[in-house]
């Protein structure tokens, strides 16, 4: 990482047991460790919320579980946001305790798009959501360069974006990706973190060195995003 900069992974799933991204208390120390090895100063735990599987108190009370197992020592580790990656569904800006699924402190709602059905209820939610919360679309690569044209009108209805960063380390997305760095709708990167992967963990720690100076830009958007954000 490039010192100075205060260093936000805004996207992984390192709570022991809220998800599949971490087994326990002892893989979380290794993410964690990962982490600080790179220099992250913070990262955004975005647990994966399934509407269709999920109550609203049922994940809140895992998520309230997996907190209470985390490191109590004093080994140095970046600070930890609260939020979660989640799944849309058509209405969900109707869904009831909405603002507890976002990143807490802050209105952010880190949106995890479908795989397959992409309609207009889609494009017309994700603008109504846009309205009451800051959206985030989370790791927009996923989707290209299939889904260019939606994801530009996503965009378009007032969401911003937030990339995983192995993306630029593929040939087939890093072109894409650069272009919505260079027109400033990437708000955040992530690692996306499951497991201890130190793949994507390197990938991570070595995007600085793909996005020059973009790097620094859109970690200080991220900063202002997170400005509120309570922290552990």
């Amino acid at each position: 990482m490039i010192k100075g900069i205060h260093t936000i992974d805004f996207h992984a799933h390192i709570l022991p047991g809220a998800d599949h991204g971490s087994s326990g208390p002892k893989m979380t120390l290794e993410q964690l460790a990962l982490m600080n090895n790179v220099g992250v100063d913070t990262v955004v735990a975005t647990p994966h919320f399934y509407p269709n599987y999920h109550t609203v108190d049922g994940f809140l009370e895992r998520v309230e579980d997996a907190v209470s197992l985390l490191p109590k020592d004093d080994a140095p580790r970046p600070q930890i946001c609260l939020g979660a990656e989640v799944l849309y569904y058509g209405g969900m800006e109707e869904m009831e305790d909405l603002d507890k699924l976002c990143i807490r402190g802050t209105d952010i709602l880190l949106l995890e798009l479908p795989i397959s059905v992409w309609d207009m209820e889609l494009f017309d939610t994700v603008a109504r959501l846009a309205k009451k919360k800051t959206v985030v679309l989370a790791h927009i690569d996923r989707y290209l360069p299939k889904q260019e044209d939606e994801i530009d009108a996503l965009l378009e209805s007032g969401a911003i974006a937030q990339i995983n960063a192995s993306s630029l380390f593929h040939f087939s997305t890093k072109g894409k990706i650069m272009r919505y760095v260079n027109e400033g709708l990437v708000c955040a990167i992530g690692s996306d973190l499951h497991e201890v992967d130190k793949k994507a963990y390197h990938h991570f720690a070595d995007a600085h060195k793909k996005l020059g100076d973009s790097f620094e830009r859109i970690m200080e958007v991220s900063a202002v995003l997170l400005k509120n954000a309570e922290r552990i």
